[in-house]
């Protein structure tokens, strides 16, 4: 392993950044699903163990997980293989339309917007509106609304207002933006700084370093709510910022990770197959499109 994936990781677990669960829904999310979606434990051992993570808390993760409904368990002989529940394949693919995006533009153009909001938070998780962001302040923002949707927030004694989102006061958008989002921005480049630098070029330690680099990143990305570009304000450009430092240090990390996926990983089926998808594709146009 390399010194500065030393620090880094060595950091990371003393600011208590690195629960395993978590750490093995993003490997998972990263590395496996477009892998035929199944892997051996100790693939996932191989991994974590460059991160200071040991086997035995690798395996109470993935009791965890199982309990939990996030990954499915089948045994072949004394070795052990998991793979990500529908509802686990489900959650990431939804975020990694945020995790992998390219540069983001702030264009509202003519799109129209309702804002709503209701005094009680739990009436904002209970409606299958589509194209709605659930915002803070027990607030909800929805894009291009219907009628039936329109009317059955009215009708649930939700506050209703449409318009543009040019037409939004910049103290509406101030009062959702955590004041410290552009601050977490930097410290993700800051943590990664030296890596950017001279990444490591040894398979497994370029595997975990680009395992490392996508968690913090979903992490910080999923702490904040998905604001459509134009309510992001100045932290708009610090996370565009970040998200081309993410993007840069992960190509570049790519080839010898997916090489040690190709050579040492282990499936069901016996060698992870190809990946379906090619993860270059992260972090440019063509993975929007």
């Amino acid at each position: 392993m390399s010194k500065q994936l030393d620090a880094i990781t060595a950091g990371l677990h003393e600011a208590g950044a690195l629960k395993v669960w978590s750490l093995i829904i993003t490997f998972f999310g990263d590395s496996v699903i477009a892998r035929g979606g199944n892997v051996s434990a100790s693939t996932v051992q191989s991994v974590l163990q460059k991160v200071d993570i040991g086997a035995g808390a690798v395996r109470t993760a993935f009791s965890r997980l199982a309990g939990d409904g996030w990954v499915v368990r089948e045994r072949l002989g004394r070795q052990s293989y998991y793979q990500l529940s529908d509802d686990g394949i489900g959650l990431f693919a939804q975020a990694s339309k945020q995790i992998y995006a390219p540069i983001i533009d702030a264009d509202a153009g003519d799109c129209s917007w309702l804002f709503a909001s209701h005094k009680n938070k739990s009436a904002l998780t209970d409606l299958p509106i589509n194209n709605m962001v659930v915002l803070p302040n027990q607030c909800l923002l929805i894009k291009n609304p219907d009628e039936s949707a329109i009317e059955r927030l009215r009708s649930s004694d939700f506050l209703c207002m449409q318009g543009k989102l040019s037409d939004i006061p910049e103290w509406v958008t101030q009062s959702l933006i955590d004041p410290d989002w552009v601050d977490q921005f930097d410290i993700l480049q800051t943590t990664f700084k030296k890596l950017s630098g001279r990444p490591p070029t040894d398979p497994i330690s370029a595997l975990a370093a680009r395992t490392l680099l996508i968690h913090q990143w979903r992490r910080l990305l999923l702490r904040y709510p998905a604001l459509p570009p134009e309510l992001k304000g100045v932290t708009l450009d610090a996370e565009n910022a970040c998200r081309a430092f993410v993007g840069q240090l992960y190509h570049r990390l790519n080839e010898p990770a997916e090489q040690w996926l190709s050579e040492h990983g282990r499936s069901l089926a016996g060698e992870l197959p190809a990946p379906s998808s090619n993860p270059s594709a992260r972090f440019t146009k063509r993975y929007a499109e």
